[in-house]
């Protein structure tokens, strides 16, 4: 009997040992991922950032990790100041725990996809990273960003240039060769209207479309436009019918 006890004792233990382990190393699920003390109701993808850092990403969390010249550096994207509603109201970015990036005020709960965040396009250029954020999902929000690593901005482009000539939004809009980024601008809004009307009543040589070059050049970005879509060619390419 002594001995059937130490046995069961002993399995006990071993199973004990076990889960304790299990619980220290188990990684909450997001439904039971809790922040500031709050449950978090944060849907998928309302954070989405380029790979992650498996082992340390949530729906409310999101870290990579660069070289830069020698030097390491950690971004971290969160979510912070949750409301009862387990739903946040801030959102930052910091690089090597200097913010770069905040934005506040949010409503989840009612906006929904039009307050979603999207990090895209990472590149680490000579002393820099660089990358777009696009904000929501209504489209034509994309930002793009050049940072160091101290935090310090050193390109913010929204309006590429005048007359409502932004970043195109879900395309292959962007590239990089060395010290050049290039990117891909609209006047157009969803394919279809361009200055609040349907593209058929454009000026057929108003320029809709362009292609912009960044250059990185002793610390600093020169913009120019290198190719350009007119109106005309904008609808052949898209074929576009349109009564005459």
């Amino acid at each position: 009997m002594k001995k059937g006890k130490i046995i069961i004792l002993g399995i006990s233990l071993i199973v004990l040992i076990g889960l304790i382990i299990f619980a220290s190393t188990k990684t909450l699920d997001d439904g039971h991922l809790r922040i500031e003390g709050i449950r978090v109701k944060v849907p998928n993808g309302t954070l989405s950032v380029e790979e992650c850092v498996k082992e340390t990403a949530n729906v409310a969390y999101c870290e990579k990790n660069f070289e830069v010249n020698g030097k390491e550096a950690k971004i971290e994207f969160k979510y912070q100041d949750f409301k009862e509603s387990g739903y946040p109201t801030t959102l930052i970015a910091t690089i090597n725990n200097h913010e770069f990036f905040k934005k506040e005020n949010l409503n989840l709960e009612v906006m929904g996809s039009n307050e979603y965040s999207m990090f895209r396009n990472f590149k680490v250029m000579d002393d820099y990273i660089v990358f777009t954020y696009t904000n929501g999902t209504s489209g034509r929000t994309t930002t793009l960003y050049a940072i160091d690593l101290e935090g310090n901005i050193i390109l913010e482009d929204k309006d590429i240039d005048k007359d409502n000539m932004v970043l195109k939004d879900y395309t292959t809009f962007i590239s990089y060769d060395k010290n050049v980024i290039t990117v891909y601008a609209t006047r157009m809004v969803q394919d279809i209207a361009y200055q609040d009307k349907h593209i058929c009543s454009a000026n057929k040589k108003d320029i809709v479309e362009a292609y912009y070059e960044y250059t990185l050049k002793n610390g600093k970005f020169t913009k120019k436009q290198t190719k350009t879509i007119t109106a005309k060619e904008f609808i052949e390419n898209k074929k576009i019918e349109c009564s005459e």
